[in-house]
């Protein structure tokens, strides 16, 4: 009899899924053991800790669009592997949880330590999943264990993607099943569940968006996360050539289109380009494109920033709550950003409007190159002086990154110097968590990309505060031949809360600053100190040509992230 762990397994291969993730415990060992067995048909990874197992399957959802497998057990995975699920749930990144109730056999109404199904003396996994995630479902028995997860890929990857969890009891995962004919109701092939096709734009709708975007005098385009979600740089990009249209984005959207292409604006907000506000600001029509205009890259819904009044807003995005959720609107459509885009394209080339595209690109670069500006650049940048302000490492970077490298960001103040200063040089270059955005997220989604991402290499930022967090990533990189390049912004300190707090409070975010490359050599790694601007450059450009993790450990200022904020200016 077939084991339900070996129907799960080849359930996987016919659809594809190969990577899985996660830490054994409780009862999820059995399944764990089951993909391990299998080296031919998935590439398995025990991290050391859920939280890591949690943003290593949230990475590849990221990367692939298909579900990264989370496996673990049920109340270590809802509390540490939390860490990874709420940046998913937050970020709309397809994620599947397969975790148990530990209840012990059915002893769970008598305190069995560990369990998790809700009775008096043990937590509500479901309550603490239903939290963060999308969907949330429960098996009590092999069927349903299977359908479950059937329905948790569906639900993982159908509208707006997302994490889904199945819980299953603890004689589930251990069972067999005599056939499969003796499955009731029958175990279709999963793929048969998932040919819907996502919501498309209609005919009107396009041509309504194509007849306001030609008659603009002053457009502007926001992208956010979901054109990377349905894989709509080709479309990005086509649609701004054709029209002459600057395309700004949020940070979930950062590098839809390369940031130095002659009509890029960067990202927006309080880290952006000074000219992307003012862009959005002057703007008639602001055409959006998967992104909620969410706070963060609006100035807290600001009406200086954008007016609804004065201003057209049309909104395109896969959750129709979305459109219309932050600002009011003159056009909302629900539809895949992709299948919106392409349909709006070929509208604008049949009616061949006549709108003077290199005049608008010419009146934009005049504007990128006003002093007063300061394009992708800051003062501090100047200064090479020991030791280093955080800017100068951005721009190091900038320097050394080669167009088929990835950047990975962490949490903290690393996130907003490379958001703002950091110039993609090719669309999806930079990653970064933009959900919950969790310290220590860096290092755990570097060791995916250096994984999935073989055409070059990658370079993951993370704070000193952050990479303590993390450390047993460090055995992981050993263990698994991940070759990242982690930049340690080392300034001793918890920066980003620090900034907030008054001179007199600032001294409780401070302490000795760690040696992390020490530490890194004594875990079986490469590590390397640097101090020096020039130093930095020479260990980045040797480490782009190895084959195994180097972790660079950077002095750096504890610097205030407050000097490189973006402030409003309206013309």
């Amino acid at each position: 009899m077939p084991k339900i762990t070996e129907i799960i397994a080849d359930m996987f291969v016919q659809s594809g899924l190969t990577h899985i993730f996660g830490l054994p415990g409780g009862v999820a060992p059995f399944l764990f053991e089951e993909f391990y067995k299998r080296p031919n048909e998935f590439t398995t990874i025990v991290t050391h800790h859920e939280g890591a197992a949690a943003v290593m399957a949230d990475m590849y959802g990221r990367m692939t669009g298909k579900p990264g497998i989370l496996i673990g057990q049920g109340i270590w995975m809802a509390t540490n592997g939390g860490f990874g699920i709420v940046e998913s749930y937050f970020a709309g990144i397809p994620l599947v949880i397969i975790t148990e109730y530990s209840d012990w056999y059915g002893i769970n109404h008598h305190g069995a330590y560990q369990s998790g199904t809700g009775e008096y003396g043990t937590v509500d996994l479901r309550a603490l999943y239903g939290s963060y995630c999308k969907y949330v479902t429960e098996a009590n028995s092999p069927k349903e264990l299977l359908y479950a997860i059937q329905l948790a890929i569906k639900h993982a990857t159908s509208g707006r993607p997302g994490p889904v969890a199945v819980i299953a009891k603890w004689n589930v995962m251990l069972a067999s099943v005599d056939t499969m004919s003796n499955v009731e109701p029958p175990l279709w092939p999963l793929d048969g569940y998932l040919r819907v096709s996502p919501p498309s734009i209609s005919l009107n709708d396009a041509e309504n968006i194509v007849e306001k975007l030609i008659k603009a005098k002053n457009p502007v385009m926001i992208c956010g996360r979901g054109t990377f979600a349905s894989k709509a740089e080709k479309e990005v990009l086509e649609l701004v050539e054709l029209l002459g249209i600057p395309v700004a984005t949020s940070y979930g959207g950062k590098g839809i289109i390369p940031e130095t292409h002659d009509l890029a604006l960067g990202t927006t907000g309080a880290l952006s380009q000074l000219l992307a506000n003012e862009k959005i600001a002057e703007a008639d029509i602001i055409f959006v494109v998967g992104s909620a205009l969410a706070p963060d890259n609006t100035m807290n819904c600001s009406d200086e920033f954008i007016d609804p009044i004065r201003q057209k807003i049309i909104q395109i995005d896969i959750e129709p709550r979305n459109a219309g959720w932050t600002y009011p609107i003159d056009m909302g459509v629900t539809s895949d950003a992709k299948i919106a885009l392409q349909e709006i394209i070929r509208i604008i080339k049949e009616k061949k409007p006549k709108i003077d595209v290199q005049a608008r690109i010419k009146k934009l670069n005049d504007r990128k190159k006003d002093p007063e500006n300061n394009w992708f650049h800051h003062k501090m940048m100047d200064d090479e002086e020991t030791p280093l302000n955080p800017e100068v490492v951005v721009k190091i970077i900038n320097e050394v990154i080669r167009e088929n490298d990835k950047l990975i960001l962490g949490a903290g103040n690393n996130r907003m110097w490379f958001t703002k200063l950091f110039q993609t040089k090719t669309a999806g270059q930079l990653i970064g968590p933009f959900g919950a955005a969790g310290m220590g997220w860096a290092s755990s989604a570097a060791m995916t990309c250096s994984m999935i991402h073989t055409e070059g290499k990658t370079i993951a930022v993370e704070g000193d505060g952050s990479l303590l967090m993390c450390l047993y990533n460090f055995e992981t990189m050993k263990q698994y031949n991940f070759d990242p390049i982690i930049v340690v912004i080392n300034n001793g300190c918890y920066g980003n809360v620090r900034d907030y707090l008054s001179s007199k409070g600032r001294k409780f975010c401070d302490y000795e600053r760690p040696n992390l490359a020490a530490i890194a050599e004594a875990m079986g790694l490469k590590g390397i100190c640097v101090s020096e601007a020039d130093e930095l450059r020479k260990e980045l450009r040797d480490a782009l040509t190895k084959d195994y993790p180097i972790i660079i450990d950077v002095e750096v200022k504890p610097a205030s992230h407050m000097r490189i904020r973006t402030k409003k200016k309206i013309n």
